[in-house]
């Protein structure tokens, strides 16, 4: 990988840091809002939560900048890579085992992990954990998904 699409990669991951961060943020308010303390377990709780939280994101992480990626490289604002990608070519199975991976992988370490705190976090914990957590998902996604596109052919 070459310094330019070194950072590129950089500046999307932050990008899609950022917006997953500020929408986890609002969402925790739109859901959590006014409960003093959320839940772990139940329909209403943090593990169940993480599995759309995880889903959009990884949606979104993924799509938007692999789309992007792959109309840059065509109109040669960024070079491509010259190894092929490992993923499918085809956006829709790309993006869908994107989500499906990260959904799957995160929604298996919420079950293991969370269980293993405090039955209910208060809603200052989870507002600022639900923020780190969608950024850096967000910037992991985003990732593996420019560094995919830029193996795509042009």
């Amino acid at each position: 990988m070459t310094a330019a699409q070194r950072r590129y990669r950089r500046i999307e991951m932050a990008v899609a840091a950022a917006i997953s961060a500020v929408l986890s943020g609002v969402f925790v308010a739109l859901l959590f809002g006014g409960q003093a303390e959320v839940a772990v377990a139940g329909w209403n709780g943090l593990i169940v939560d993480a599995l759309p939280q995880t889903a959009m994101i990884a949606l979104m992480s993924s799509l938007v900048p692999t789309l992007l990626t792959r109309r840059r490289t065509r109109h040669g604002a960024i070079a491509p890579m010259l190894t092929e990608s490992r993923w499918p070519a085809a956006v829709v199975l790309r993006i869908g085992a994107f989500v499906l991976l990260a959904t799957v992988l995160a929604g298996g370490l919420h079950a293991a992990l969370l269980p293993l705190g405090p039955s209910a976090w208060p809603l200052s914990a989870v507002f600022a954990g639900k923020i780190l957590y969608g950024g850096v998902l967000g910037m992991a996604v985003a990732g593996l998904a420019v560094t995919a596109a830029l193996r795509d052919p042009v």
